[in-house]
């Protein structure tokens, strides 16, 4: 063992050989000298370091580090420092308290790559706060992070309740906003408090509140005077600090920054979501003095902003070597993927795999730029001089490289991503904040091979941890947004590939539905990624859609980055609640609308609780199920005033329309009416003799699951029963129920789309042949396939297909609609309650005259059915709508200044809307929009009155005349009827019957055929 001259100990050769036995073989007081003199070796060494470390420690660190650290951690580093051996080993030091509440860095400060190891390391925790200091002379950096729960300020700290009381006074000054400062400061944490300074309170604040009202990830950057270096400051919701530290800083050090000094703070204490406010002093490695202007930052703060809303996954690697794209281009790349993971897997769904894609992707990357080049072109705003040249170049250039490829799969991707380039119409890629990657796509982009009708626009949107689209069949239409929340990603994966298809159905189902209304139909689904914050994802997707509707950004620099369009008009988009769409998003919604500066904010979301009607509580789409309810019991020659009739139904009691439906059984029918099975998505209940409507009105009432039915109120037959669904026997159970017990009427109220396919609609059927049901009435939309539904019909059994028997939903949301646009909230407020109630009768009305002439056309026609009949219906109305909307349109104003439209726009109105308000409605309402109410209230006055096939009668030319014709024959013949019951005649009745029935027909086929021989 030998002494060097530094105090440092070594072995020579021969000691490290025979040291193992000579430790053994030592005497008890050969031992203790061994050990001394390692102590004095050891003492001497630290003596030394200590001499050296502690003042350069106390002169190198920044003052703020002073400021903000107690003095026992300063203690505490110091030694880690002495005896980590950080300097020698270019190692850092990671050191924990007791209860893992906080963990410190400790690391030699001029290795870019010591950051990432520190990042990397912290990722996975809960963090709360955490700083990062550098000395002065970068040989050091030191990093504190802590992870307990929110403290409570502690305000008999006197520490803590000075620099509270000294902030609030600071603050009150600079921004003024009293209630909003207090509100800050009261919910800060007390580590928070400890550790920052009052300048670094009021900082964090001036984020807080930007994030408070604006979505995304944002940036504020600040030059410091006498220095090269700048403040930036970045706001994040939703996320977690410690999973975006790592990347943050990997950006940085991607645009040649370098951190000088970093803090990061995550407030959730008095938010509805979390904040994270992250502050970073930056200098470059060029040494040009940092500020908002130069390209190196104008690049890190745009994919900062970027990073907040895209994945972190397979596709992340495009923006590392060798690709180096930005994260905007990367974001790009990865929607591609899922675009053609979602559409060619139609063909192949293993040889399109994102997988594959992926691979596809990494093996071209020559092409890949082209692409990404080509998209860039033709939506760059600053950029338009001779574009159009520039991408047919770069098209051609893109189509030869594709037929080098050797692969056909290889071949089919790239040329779906260039037909999707050639399809999209917007896109918000050049906006600098943004919450998601939206796309307007026109439908043209569709095989026709799978989607044989065309929707009018589709919207698709790509964001963190979720998938979007918007699918609408007319200019002017709405529909609910659903969020689809797979549990696992083998769901996620299986609801991805379907994403399309679903909205695809849903819409076009709504589009079918929507024929008593100006609206056309549309859906909006987002598939959750498992482990997504679901608010996050619908406001992300909603505020990326307003990007495309409005025409300024959140950033407010859209002068910068105006968005490029082909399609040159403006779209008008409605939506509405569907599956997971909570009442707290139902306000955002239309707030953020107006936020952002929508013509149509008050209209864009329906069913609010407060300003709007609330599907789930007025039951109005159960109302009007209820309606065919009533219909079918007819039909079937149930007499529910006297005959008792059972009725199984799937979606739970605490859910809207199978919670409401319930309600109105029993208030119309009472205990005539046997519910005998409910199952939902928790559980099922089972009683032949009716489970008790006590305790169904109470699960009912409490908002609760069929799974908490007491099963002491089930009846004396053995054969029922309650089990909730937590184990393989359950959920079959659950999900047979529905199928398998017999009851007079099956409403579908809830449940998954398709959950009735052609491999188990014959379980309706027993093993005799015996149906199990008599008649369906679908309360829930595309429960059924169309195999399913043929199969049923043939076997006997009744079905109102979704798009008559659930309309009701989508007819009040249009109602909601015209009061948004014409009446302030608190005028609508005024009048809510004899509104809502008016909304109800023509929900109840609508109802009825469609089942009415379901039936009326079933009883004519013995080789049609329900389910055929209502396409008929919807496809007549709609037909005839679009007719209307194409003559009327071409000469709008004409039209809107015509008294005879002017009065079917109001006749479509509520009675307390028109007494109050007649001429605000005229004024207010769109002409684009009064245009369809005119177009949809004639034809669907023509077909309910007239029936199927007579305008199919006519000449195709003269079918817009013979509509106008009509309604103004009607009219004339309304005229007659009240003058002939003024008239005292004694066959008055049966001369108003022959009007009523026939009069406008006949008087309009009579013009018609006047108008043919005129024109001949």
């Amino acid at each position: 063992m030998k002494k060097r001259q530094d105090g440092e100990l070594s072995l020579d050769f021969q000691d490290s050989v025979e040291s193992p036995t000579y430790a053994r073989e030592m005497s008890g007081e050969q031992l203790e000298h061994y050990i001394e003199d390692i102590a004095e070796t050891v003492r001497i060494g630290l003596d030394h370091s200590i001499s050296i470390l502690t003042p350069w420690f106390f002169n190198a660190m920044p003052p703020i580090y002073y400021q903000t650290t107690p003095r026992q951690e300063k203690v505490r580093h110091l030694s880690a420092i002495i005896t980590g051996h950080v300097f020698e080993t270019k190692q850092t030091v990671e050191l924990w308290d007791r209860d893992r509440s906080k963990v410190t860095y400790i690391g030699p400060g001029g290795d870019r790559k010591i950051l990432i190891d520190m990042a990397t390391r912290i990722k996975g925790n809960d963090l709360k706060m955490g700083a990062v200091y550098f000395s002065r002379d970068k040989l050091l950096f030191l990093s504190t992070f802590i992870c307990s729960k929110h403290k409570p300020l502690d305000r008999s700290n006197k520490h803590i309740a000075d620099k509270i009381e000294y902030s609030r006074q600071m603050m009150h000054e600079e921004y003024g906003s009293e209630k909003e400062v207090n509100h800050y400061l009261n919910n800060l944490d007390n580590d928070l408090v400890t550790y920052a300074t009052t300048a670094r309170l009021s900082l964090t604040y001036r984020m807080v509140k930007h994030m408070i009202e604006h979505q995304g990830a944002h940036t504020i950057l600040d030059t410091i005077e006498n220095s090269t270096s700048a403040r930036l400051t970045l706001g994040f919701k939703n996320i977690s600090p410690a999973n975006m530290l790592e990347p943050v800083l990997n950006l940085i050090h991607r645009y040649d920054f370098n951190v000088g000094r970093a803090f990061l703070a995550k407030f959730e204490e008095g938010y509805d979501e979390s904040i994270t406010v992250m502050h970073l002093i930056l200098s470059h490695g060029t040494g040009e003095k940092v500020n908002s202007e130069m390209v190196p930052m104008i690049q890190l703060t745009k994919a900062l902003r970027t990073l907040g809303w895209v994945d972190y996954d397979d596709f992340s690697k495009f923006s590392e070597a060798p690709f180096l794209f930005s994260i905007n281009a990367t974001n790009l790349i990865r929607a591609w993927a899922n675009w053609c993971h979602i559409f060619l897997s139609k063909q192949n769904p293993y040889a399109f795999s994102l997988y594959k894609i992926n691979n596809t992707f990494f093996q071209h990357r020559e092409l890949l730029a082209i692409l990404v080049k080509m998209f860039r072109t033709k939506f760059d705003p600053s950029a338009r001089l001779d574009w159009d040249k520039i991408y047919g170049a770069l098209e051609e250039e893109a189509n030869d490289k594709i037929d080098d490829i050797i692969e056909e799969v290889d071949r089919s991707i790239f040329r779906e991503c260039i037909s999707f380039i050639n399809h999209c119409q917007k896109t918000n890629y050049f906006l600098s904040t943004k919450t998601g990657l939206a796309f307007r796509i026109n439908p043209e982009v569709l095989d026709k091979k799978y989607y044989d009708q065309m929707p009018f626009s589709i919207y698709y949107i790509i964001g963190k941890e979720f998938r979007f689209f918007q699918v609408r069949w007319k200019d002017i239409a709405r529909g609910g947004v659903r969020v689809v929340m797979p549990r696992s990603d083998a769901d996620y994966d299986m609801a991805l590939a379907g994403l399309f298809d679903e909205v695809y159905g849903l819409s076009n189902a709504q589009q079918l539905k929507n024929k008593d209304i100006p609206e056309g139909g549309s859906k909006a689904v987002l598939a959750l990624k498992p482990g997504g914050h679901r608010d996050q994802a619908v406001k992300g997707s909603i505020n990326a859609l307003l990007d495309l509707l409005v025409e300024e950004d959140e950033s407010h620099e859209t002068a910068k980055h105006k968005v490029v369009s082909f399609y040159n008009k403006p779209d008008i988009i409605y939506l509405g609640p569907d599956e997971n769409i909570t009442n707290a998003l139902i306000v955002w919604i239309p707030e953020q609308a107006r936020r952002r500066g929508y013509r149509y904010a008050a209209a864009f979301m329906s069913s609010k609780p407060g300003e709007g009607i609330n599907h789930k509580e007025f039951g109005v789409t159960s109302e009007g199920v209820n309606v065919y309810v009533d219909n079918v019991l007819a039909y079937l020659g149930i007499d529910p005033a006297t005959d008792k009739f059972t009725v199984k139904m799937t979606g739970g009691p605490d859910g809207d329309v199978a919670g409401n439906e319930l309600k109105i059984l029993h208030r119309e029918y009472g205990e005539n009416a046997r519910v005998v099975a409910i199952s939902d998505g928790y559980g099922a209940a089972y009683d032949p003799q009716g489970l008790d409507w006590s305790e169904l009105l109470r699960l009912v009432h409490e908002g609760k699951s069929i799974m908490e039915f007491n099963k002491e109120k089930l009846s004396q037959d053995p054969n029922g029963f309650v089990v909730i669904a937590n184990s393989n026997e359950n959920i079959r159970i659950r999900n047979e129920i529905y199928r398998k017990v017999y009851a007079d009427i099956f409403i579908p109220a809830g449940g998954r789309p398709y959950s009735v396919n052609d491999k188990n609609w014959v379980d309706f059927f027993g093993k005799n042949g015996q149906a199990s049901v008599r008649a369906i009435v679908e309360g829930a939309n595309i429960f059924f396939t169309k195999e399913a539904r043929r199969g049923l019909q043939e076997k006997g059994i009744i079905i109102v297909k979704d798009s008559s028997a659930n309309k009701t939903g989508v007819i009040c949301s249009s109602y909601e609609i015209i009061a948004s646009l014409t009446l302030s909230a608190e005028e609508f407020l005024e009048i809510k309650t004899i509104y809502v109630s008016e909304v109800i009768q023509i929900l109840r009305k609508k109802a009825d005259q469609e089942a009415k002439l379901l039936f009326r056309e079933l009883s004519q026609e013995e080789n049609r059915n329900l389910v055929d009949l209502s396409l008929l219906i919807s496809r007549e109305i709609n037909h005839l709508t679009d007719v209307l909307l194409e003559n009327l349109s071409e000469r709008t104003d004409d039209v809107l200044k015509d008294p005879f439209f002017q009065d079917i726009v109001i006749q479509h109105c509520p009675p307390v809307l028109v007494e109050k308000y007649r001429d605000r409605i005229l004024e207010r309402l769109p002409d684009a929009h009064k245009i369809a109410i005119i177009s949809s209230s004639v034809a669907s006055y023509v077909v309910y009155k007239e029936g199927l096939g007579w305008m199919r009668t006519l000449p195709k030319s003269k079918l817009f005349d013979a509509l106008i014709v009509y309604m103004q024959k009607d009219r004339l013949a309304t005229q007659l009827m009240e003058s002939v019951m003024a008239s005292g005649i004694q066959e008055r009745d049966q001369i108003n019957a022959i009007l009523a029935r026939s009069a406008a027909r006949n008087l309009t086929d009579l013009e018609i055929q006047q108008k043919l021989m005129q024109s001949t």
